[in-house]
């Protein structure tokens, strides 16, 4: 204070009339941001749009509490002529609109999955907030009509505030722990028995979403689901093509980020709907008393034109909140659920053709090492202020997914799948743990070939897999690729899959669970940039680097330099040496970089032909990403929702629905209860079982108890005969209903006739 005290008298006066205007017409600039762009981080993985919401987001909260303080503190100070006295009155009249800033828009309750922790600090906040917004308007009290109109704004403030605290609350994890997997088997029995299967291809894919998104619910936060889910999850999602598969994972992902990160856990329910039809009724009214009653003579036309923006920004916050619920997915589930007459069908259709269909960036993120290895180090600074972080991501290009690429993971998940159910090994978790922790030794066992490359993939850490595959990959697609006209769908795929698990290694490592080392990711980079300098016939340079250099082309002669197809030919003639090379594998073990490695790789892919190598790396890269998305926590899947999405998190959920997840397991409760009406996956069911069962009997040495199967089956056959009797009795009752409607029909009929017939004699008897 001190210091403003010394400023020019028009500046401190000029800042003691704005002080508090720009503090309000700064928390709704922030509130405007955050109506509009909330929304967008869900589709659209640019960091801009992430920097200005996350800005947003936290100056928001900051900015209201800081002008309700500012308001608080010129109505204690208010003691001045009666045209003061009128400005402030109008001031006190923002406070509840600073209220309805601080509930937030519908689209954005949390920036992080961490915020909805926070829940107890908001609510201390609602407390005193709502407490301070009321010290100011009891200040304003009898002013006239003004504290009238105030009455319902400051009501719809602190309902908003009230609805941010309790969503917070209800996406904490100790509230989403509580949840169970009734709900998914009761919208799945739903689907099953409706009358009115959906005939749209998307509004199948939305129906089995929404099923799926309670078990994806359920298991993002480590709770156990039971093998009888495993079998439904996967029956459901295998009945789609890999396009379908993905488009049913989006939405269900859709679903997923509009519970944990914005107001549908409470403005999708009966309750919410009754709250959003108040608070616009409230709004609405208030801003149409103001524009009537107020005589906007008596207040500065500063203040009235803010008030008016003040108006415009809540209504059109409640207008858009409006918007948001009739063309959301959860509204066109409900429709499709309540479908089967004309006019849900027609609003049905209505919303599909205005709304876009985006759920996520659909793309996904491409780092080459070889190419940032070539742009200059850094500064040695920049890695103390934490900025080469930043550099790293200018490094980083987007690549839209395509359905080949779908296809490709799509089947392999499906195949492994598929696979487990044939053998029937989904029942013991061991089993699918195997299955599961393949990444890349899974297609060489097939191929024969894994003795020769265990070195880099079962008997090194993830990250050094990655690597080396990366860099070899990079290799072969240049020598296979020499003028560019000779590209497949194999090539694109394995080099797409190969930048994507590079992207993930540098810049999201916390996706990928085991072992990553940026030690190992930094010496690589710099013996790639002392590769460059190095000249090829230099002392210094040893045979890997040389051989390196030319594979590379780095003279850029071109695929006809002589050097260039000499070493090729030389490669591709000379013999697989893996395993058996004990001072490659000393080396090898030793090194932190991984080049060595690079150029073994290299040399045994390009002994294989162009379209076995090919099949064999695409591979590779599927099953890499499948083993990645299986390990990566939950927590950081759902992290990536707020960033556009990722294939990842794709991928997870779609090894999740196949049964591809060590979550389920056998709990030993009577899991044929939830098979009552579907006797051909019982049978599935049984069978795993007892394979299960005798698989353990063995290993403990014991014989199985055939008595408790048996048992066991009795009861299902008798709870099957319970529920066909209640059906039978069901049956016979409603048809004993509809008789007696039919009677009470005929009786109906019958009065109705003797009543005409009596009509009929008093008129004969009146002639």
């Amino acid at each position: 204070m001190t210091m403003l005290k010394n400023l020019p008298e028009d500046v401190l006066n000029l800042w003691n009339n704005w002080e508090i205007r720009g503090m309000v017409l700064l928390s709704l600039l922030l509130q405007t941001i955050l109506i509009i762009f909330g929304s967008w981080r869900k589709t659209n993985a640019r960091s801009w749009i992430r920097m200005l919401v996350w800005s947003a987001y936290l100056s928001a909260d900051v900015v209201a509490t800081v002008a309700l303080g500012n308001l608080a503190k010129s109505q204690g100070d208010s003691s001045g002529d009666s045209s003061e006295n009128a400005n402030n009155s109008i001031q006190a009249f923002w406070a509840p609109f600073l209220l309805l800033h601080l509930g937030g828009p519908d689209t954005i309750t949390a920036y992080s999955i961490e915020d909805n922790e926070l829940w107890k600090r908001h609510l201390l906040g609602l407390v005193v907030q709502v407490g301070v917004a009321f010290y100011v308007f009891s200040r304003s009290w009898g002013s006239g009509i003004l504290t009238f109109i105030a009455i319902p704004v400051f009501v719809v403030g602190v309902v908003k505030y009230a609805e941010r605290t309790w969503v917070l609350w209800s996406s904490c994890s100790k509230s989403l722990k509580n949840s169970s997997l009734r709900g998914f088997w009761r919208s799945y029995n739903r689907s099953r028995k409706s009358k009115t299967p959906p005939q749209d291809l998307q509004e199948n894919y939305l129906l089995q979403a929404y099923v799926f998104s309670y078990i994806s619910k359920f298991v993002m936060q480590d709770l156990v689901p039971g093998i009888s889910s495993l079998i439904r999850s996967r029956e459901l999602i295998s009945k789609n093509n890999a396009y379908g598969a993905f488009k049913v994972v989006e939405a269900e992902l859709g679903l997923i980020y509009d519970m944990l990160y914005t107001k549908a856990p409470l403005i999708y329910s009966r309750a919410g709907i009754i709250l959003r039809c108040i608070s616009s009724l409230l709004s609405v009214t208030a801003f149409i008393t103001f524009q009537v009653k107020i005589d906007k003579h008596d207040y500065s036309k500063t203040d009235i034109a803010i008030t008016y923006l003040l108006f415009a920004a809540a209504v059109f916050l409640e207008f858009y909140a409006f918007l948001c619920l009739v063309l959301s997915d959860w509204t066109m589930i409900w429709l499709i659920d309540k479908g089967g007459n004309g006019l849900t069908k027609a609003t049905y259709s209505l919303i599909r053709k205005i709304t876009r269909g985006e759920r996520w960036s659909r793309s996904i993120s491409q780092y080459n090492l070889k190419s940032s290895s070539i742009e200059r180090e850094p500064p040695k600074f920049l890695e103390f202020l934490g900025i080469d972080e930043m550099m790293r991501q200018m490094h980083v290009n987007r690549k839209d997914l395509n359905v080949d690429l779908q296809g490709f993971i799509f089947g392999h998940l499906l195949k492994k799948a598929e696979k487990m159910k044939e053998d029937l090994n989904f029942f013991d978790k061991n089993d699918r743990s195997k299955v599961i922790r393949q990444r890349g030794d899974g297609v060489l066992e097939r191929e024969e070939l894994l003795r020769d490359y265990k070195w880099c993939t079962t008997e090194v850490e993830f990250s050094r897999s990655i690597l080396v595959w990366h860099l070899a990959t990079d290799i072969c697609y240049l020598d296979d690729n020499k003028d560019g006209s000779n590209v497949s769908k194999e090539y694109e795929a394995s080099r797409c899959l190969s930048e994507y698990m590079m992207y993930l290694l540098v810049i999201r490592p916390n996706m990928l669970s085991k072992g990553f080392c940026d030690e190992v990711y930094q010496e690589t980079l710099r013996d790639l940039r002392v590769l460059w300098r190095l000249k090829d016939r230099g002392p210094d340079a040893k045979e890997y680097q040389r051989t390196l250099r030319v594979l590379w082309r780095l003279k850029d002669r071109g695929p006809d330099d002589k050097e260039y197809k000499r070493t090729l030919l030389e490669l591709r003639n000379s013999e697989s040496r893996g395993c058996d090379d004990i001072g490659f594998q000393r080396r090898w073990k030793t090194s932190k970089s991984v080049l060595r490695g690079v150029e073994r790789l290299a040399r045994q892919l390009l002994l294989l032909g162009p379209e076995k190598r090919w099949r064999m790396i695409k591979e590779v890269w599927v099953e890499m990403v499948a083993y990645a998305a299986a390990h990566c926590p939950w927590k950081e899947h759902t992290q990536q929702l707020r960033r556009g999405g990722e294939l990842l998190t794709h991928v997870s959920l779609l090894g999740l629905h196949l049964g591809l997840s060590e979550q389920y397991e056998y709990n030993g409760s009577n899991d044929f209860l939830l098979f009552s009406e579907f006797n051909e996956m019982y049978e599935e069911y049984r069978k795993a079982r007892r394979k299960y069962l005798e698989g353990i009997a063995a290993t403990s040495g014991s014989s199985l108890d055939e008595e408790e199967l048996e048992e066991y089956d009795k009861a299902r056959d008798k709870y099957m005969e319970g529920i066909e009797d209640f059906h039978e009795i069901q049956s016979e009752s409603v048809s004993a209903k509809s008789k007696c409607f039919r009677c009470l029909s005929a009786k109906s009929e019958c009065l109705s006739a003797k009543s005409k017939c009596l009509s009929l004699k008093s008129k004969w008897l009146c002639n």
